[in-house]
């Protein structure tokens, strides 16, 4: 019986360590960028279902985008969030749309009692060409938000970004 408790013991540290150390090395700011890529590349290439996959069920957003006129002010929840982005989603190949985007100034902090959350921030300059009406805007934005890792993979659990158009 001693022999049982003492395997238990091991087990349960061991599998303690594992799911302390696995949100730890998953995200990491190579992995926040890899998560920020593959959302992008969803919504470029009109995957509004598997964008929506990525969201966390309690998500909140909160998105100013002052880099047209009039500004656009988005806040709220997974359902507003994943209509908005499922129904631009569904205008990229029409515009024609590529971008290219730099994430500078990286910070990711965590608590040590969550370490599968974390809080991100970052700057980000953005290039968005849109060949089918020969236009190309270039933005800046200050990000935040909070990736949580689950059972299922990384996903967004908020947004604020403040967008505004570069000098």
């Amino acid at each position: 019986m001693k022999k049982f408790a003492a395997s238990f013991v091991i087990v349960l540290v061991l599998a303690l360590a594992g799911t302390y150390s696995y949100g730890v090395l998953s995200l990491t700011e190579s992995g926040a960028n890899h998560f920020l890529d593959d959302l992008e590349a969803l919504s470029l290439q009109g995957k509004g279902r598997e964008y929506c996959s990525r969201l966390h069920p309690d998500l909140r957003v909160s998105v100013h985008d002052h880099s047209a006129d009039p500004p656009a002010d988005f806040d709220g929840d997974r359902d507003d969030f994943c209509a908005y982005v499922s129904d631009a989603a569904k205008g990229m190949g029409l515009l024609g749309i590529s971008t290219r985007v730099a994430r500078n100034d990286f910070t990711i902090t965590r608590s040590w009692l969550h370490p599968w959350t974390a809080q991100v921030r970052y700057h980000e300059d953005r290039v968005t060409v849109m060949t089918k009406v020969n236009a190309t805007v270039h933005t800046r934005s200050d990000d935040s938000l909070t990736l949580v890792q689950t059972l299922d993979g990384v996903r967004l659990r908020s947004l604020d970004s403040r967008v505004s158009l570069a000098p």
